[in-house]
């Protein structure tokens, strides 16, 4: 992601938004720029003079798995659109490389939903740490469970694969639970106070690693980085948290590596296939934390991605460059 200058801004254009945005921001919307029309994607169709009038686009939705679908089919029908703001960090959807290739400047606004993934992340590795799903389903059983539950994470050697603002908001938790970490990144490495190492490393770092998470954007290079290979080389009982994307890891190897122990647990909350279909084996491994996509799912996230569109906005009427563009 890259910042450049903007073109000059468009001061009548429409805004199209989600009805739940305008709903919650819409008086900041008519502040920010009182002369544009706010095009709403709601419950009734737009025509194509309403989609025409359209050239900024900011997809936020309280509902993601309902709205989203509607909200794109409308943005790809706007034939003047300009400029198009994604609240999600990830841009491997195929609908933003199709507005991109039209030349439409795509942002996002990434770095929002960093405190909470990380949080989710630091959650599920003390729950597989102390095997929390396993008293959660003593407690079901009413059954009073003694044994002695797992380890702490003082000590353990976290390799963070990916050191965006959500790996380093992991790392930096991490370090604060005492535990050891090791970042990769693909960019140089920088000074973050712990070890940081070019991705290429991935291989030989995983082999005295306790737990890898995953929170590499998928793209050429990435997919399928976590494949059965890099599986065979993980130190014995390693467990892995994917909050990246589903195509970062070989889920079948997984499978495998998870049922022999060979991989001692496993967090994730990003599947290859979502939903992920009711007949996948995930759901039924002891040693498996399954969330549906939803590590960032809190209301501050939301307010921070809804903030960095306002705020991108305002640049974008003033004629400043736009935080977190994506370069074409």
């Amino acid at each position: 992601m890259t910042n450049r200058p903007t073109l000059q801004s468009d001061p009548s254009g429409g805004v199209l938004v989600a009805a739940d945005f305008a709903e919650e921001y819409g008086g900041h919307l008519r502040t920010i720029s009182p002369s544009r029309p706010v095009v709403i994607v709601g419950d009734d169709p737009l025509d194509a003079d309403q989609l025409a009038a359209v050239s900024v686009a900011n997809l936020w939705l309280r509902d993601w798995a309902r709205g989203a679908r509607p909200y794109l089919g409308a943005v790809t029908r706007c034939p003047n659109l300009r400029w198009f703001h994604t609240a999600s960090a990830g841009v491997d959807s195929p609908v933003f490389g199709g507005l991109v290739e039209r030349g439409v400047r795509l942002t996002t606004s990434s770095g929002a939903a960093a405190p909470a993934i990380a949080q989710h992340v630091i959650m599920t590795m003390l729950a597989l740490a102390r095997d929390l799903p396993g008293s959660l389903r003593a407690q079901t059983e009413r059954r009073w469970r003694t044994a002695t539950l797992g380890d702490d994470l003082v000590g353990a050697h976290v390799v963070v694969v990916g050191l965006g603002p959500i790996g380093l908001e992991v790392a930096r938790l991490a370090v604060a639970l005492g535990m050891s970490v090791t970042g990769l990144r693909r960019r140089p490495p920088t000074n973050e106070g712990y070890p940081v190492r070019p991705l290429e490393a991935l291989d030989e770092v995983v082999a005295s690693a306790d737990w890898i998470v995953l929170a590499l954007p998928l793209a050429e290079g990435t997919a399928g980085i976590f494949s059965a290979d890099l599986m065979a080389r993980c130190r014995p009982g390693a467990r892995v948290v994917n909050i990246g994307r589903g195509g970062l890891l070989d889920e079948p190897a997984l499978l495998s590596a998870l049922r022999s122990g060979a991989i001692g647990g496993a967090a994730l909350d990003v599947f290859s296939s979502e939903p992920l279909p009711e007949d996948s084996p995930f759901w039924g491994l002891p040693n498996v934390i399954v969330t549906p996509h939803s590590s960032a799912a809190v209301p501050s996230t939301r307010r921070r991605q809804a903030m960095a569109f306002l705020d991108n906005l305002v640049r974008y009427e003033t004629g400043e460059p736009l935080h977190h563009e994506v370069q074409a």
